[in-house]
C-alpha cells in the first residue's frame, strides 16, 4: 500500500508539473525527482507479487489454517461422544464324572461341557463432552500454529522489502567495485531464496 501510494503521489506530482510558473518557481526539481522515483519504483516492482499474497502464501506454508485449527478443539470435545468399544472371548472347559449303579448296571463315565461367552462393552466419556484433557492439547496445538504463521508473516515480510530494497540500489546506484556489486548480487540471490522457501512465489524471479 505504502509504494502504490508513491506512484499515485508521483503521479498527481507529475500533472502538476503543467501549473503556472508563479506557482512552481521554488519547486523547479522536485516533480522531476517524483517522476525519477515513480520510474525507479515501477522497475523495482515489475513481476514482484503483492505484499499481501506473499503473506498468506508464508502463513499457508508455515502451519494449518486457522479455520483448521479452530476445528482441533471442537473435535476434541466431540470426541467423547464416540464410544470405546471393548471385546472379550472367555472360553471354559467344564467336565464332571459320574460312578455309581443303575438298574443293577455299573455306571462311570465322563461328561464335557465346554462353554464360550462373548462379551462387548462400550464405554462414553461424557464429562469430556464439558472439558477435557484432549481439549487443552487442542489449544496448544492451535497456538503453536498460530505463532508458526506469525513468526513466518513477520519473516516474509522483512524479506519481502529487504529484496526490493536490494534491487533499487542495483538499479539506481550499484557499486562500483565489481567484488562489492557481485556481494549484493549474492545478497540479493539469497533474500530470494529464503523468500521462495518461505512461500513458494519466488522460483522464477531474481
Amino acid at each position: 500500500m505504502l509504494l502504490q501510494s508513491l506512484l499515485v503521489a508521483a503521479a498527481l506530482a507529475g500533472s502538476g508539473a503543467q501549473r503556472s510558473e508563479s506557482s512552481t518557481r521554488g519547486h523547479e526539481a522536485r516533480p522531476d525527482a517524483r517522476d525519477e522515483a515513480a520510474w525507479l519504483l515501477g522497475m523495482v516492482l515489475a513481476g514482484e507479487p503483492r505484499i499481501a499474497a506473499v503473506q498468506r502464501a508464508a502463513e499457508a506454508r508455515a502451519a494449518p489454517s486457522r479455520e483448521e485449527a479452530d476445528g482441533w478443539q471442537r473435535r476434541s470435545r466431540l470426541s467423547a461422544l464416540l464410544p470405546k468399544l471393548g471385546a472379550q472371548l472367555r472360553h471354559d472347559e467344564r467336565s464332571y464324572r459320574v460312578v455309581g449303579l443303575t438298574s443293577g448296571a455299573e455306571v462311570d463315565y465322563l461328561r464335557s461341557m465346554p462353554g464360550d461367552t462373548l462379551t462387548v462393552r462400550l464405554d462414553f466419556d461424557l464429562p469430556a463432552l464439558v472439558f477435557g484433557r484432549q481439549e487443552l492439547q487442542a489449544v496448544a496445538a492451535a497456538q503453536n500454529a498460530e505463532a508458526r504463521r506469525r513468526a513466518a508473516v513477520e519473516r516474509a515480510t522483512k524479506l519481502y522489502y529487504e529484496r526490493l530494497r536490494l534491487r533499487l540500489t542495483l538499479l539506481s546506484s550499484p557499486p562500483e567495485e565489481p567484488d562489492a556489486r557481485a556481494a549484493m548480487e549474492i545478497d540479493l540471490e539469497a533474500v530470494t531464496a529464503e523468500l521462495h522457501a518461505l512461500t513458494g512465489l519466488y522460483g522464477g524471479l531474481t
